[in-house]
């Protein structure tokens, strides 16, 4: 006979085991939103149900692939940074190639062609000169004529001397200003202004381009009197677009820093970018880091990493290794497709129809999506039945008094 305390164990474990069995809860299956037991603690979702068609995933592709790139720096910077963040352009006021101004360094050279027979003032009247003042028909004998060629180099107190010139300010100045003087200085001294003055070392104005290819590499540019666009720095370095890698330019300008991409950079209606002295470029490539779906209900919670190149759909994670159909326990009439927050869109997909599997292949999955499958109801009941076969081992121990 069972004491008074073991029948009245016997009786709670009994009414608790028929409350479990006769609780039609654990027949249905696992609901989104009521999973969330603590709701002044979670975070509220708002979920929006809709059928998953052909129509619904033409909308749904349209959705940017936000990629995320890996960002270095130290311990308290480096970090993941979307894609997109990156890649609003800021360009630098654009301007064109301003004329090109002498600075200290600068090389220039005067090649002169002189008669050694024939003063100016005896060829003045066979002479027809330009309105320049320059010859255009002078016709001299080769022994008659000499080519000299002199070399300056502008100082630091801004001149420049030239044999047959003198001294000329340079500083500042354009090389057609230093032609009109030169011009000037030989007719008043009764010579034939047949002369070339060109800048020959431009060593005054100055940009640097700084690019990571495996090893930092810094280069100095010269800016020109021909200007020089960042564009053709950019190919003359051998920098590609790679797909690949995110490769972004940080452009330094009079203490103001524009960012952009290479393919901004690259593209046909993209700005025509000049460098003047002291433009920095810095050129680097970014990594691509795998995009994460995340797999969720009846089967085995896990990660699927996802890449841009590849566009892998939901069937993708539907019949991946260990994926939803290839668990029995999954609930295939109840597939969810989750995207966004505040609110989250579901798109229901009922996949024991084999056709279906069309509209799966039809979605392209996309960072931070969310693929649910529901359980089986009966494996839920399955479970909770497992859970209370030690409850009817205690049974049985009571009623045979069988305590330790």
């Amino acid at each position: 006979m069972l004491s008074i305390s073991a029948r009245s164990a016997l009786c709670v474990v009994s009414l608790s085991v028929l409350s479990l069995v006769a609780c039609s809860e654990v027949l249905e299956p696992v609901a989104l939103p009521e999973m969330q037991t603590k709701r002044a603690q979670q975070e509220e979702f708002e979920i929006n149900l809709q059928p998953l068609n052909f129509e619904a995933a033409k909308k749904l592709n349209k959705a940017r692939y936000n990629r995320m790139v890996s960002r270095p720096g130290n311990a308290f910077s480096a970090d993941l940074v979307a894609e997109a963040t990156l890649l609003k352009p800021s360009f630098p006021p654009t301007s064109q190639s301003q004329p090109y101004k002498l600075g200290v360094g600068d090389e220039v050279a005067l090649i002169q062609v002189l008669d050694t027979a024939t003063t100016l003032s005896a060829l003045a009247g066979g002479l027809d000169l330009g309105a320049d003042g320059t010859n255009t028909n002078l016709a001299l004998p080769n022994d008659t004529t000499e080519v000299i060629e002199t070399k300056g180099r502008v100082g630091t107190d801004g001149s420049l001397l030239l044999i047959g010139v003198g001294r000329l300010e340079a500083l500042g100045r354009e090389i057609s200003e230093l032609r009109d003087e030169a011009r000037n200085i030989f007719i008043r001294n009764g010579k034939a202004p047949d002369f070339q003055l060109e800048i020959t070392g431009f060593n005054s104005q100055l940009a640097y381009l700084t690019t990571d290819g495996g090893a930092t590499a810094s280069t100095v540019i010269p800016v020109t009197d021909q200007g020089v666009t960042l564009r053709q720095i950019v190919a003359n370095a051998g920098i590609a677009f790679n797909e690949q890698v995110l490769t972004v330019v940080r452009f330094q300008r009079s203490g103001k820093t524009y960012t952009f991409g290479l393919a901004d950079l690259l593209a046909d209606n993209a700005p025509k970018i000049y460098l003047k002295d002291q433009d920095h470029v810095f050129v680097k490539d970014l990594k691509y880091q795998p995009g994460k779906v995340f797999l969720l209900g009846g089967v085995t919670p896990r990660i699927i990493e996802i890449i841009p190149e590849e566009r892998p759909t939901l069937a993708t994670a539907l019949f991946a290794d260990e994926g939803p159909l290839d668990k029995p326990s999954a609930q295939r009439s109840a597939v969810y497709l989750l995207r966004g927050r505040n609110p989250t869109q579901a798109y229901h997909l009922d996949a024991q129809n084999p056709a279906s599997v069309l509209v799966a292949d039809a979605v392209e999955l996309r960072p931070n999506d969310i693929v649910f499958v529901a359980e089986q109801p009966l494996n839920a009941f399955n479970r909770t039945i497992v859970s209370i076969l030690p409850l009817r081992v205690l049974l049985r121990d009571i009623q045979d008094e069988n305590f330790p």
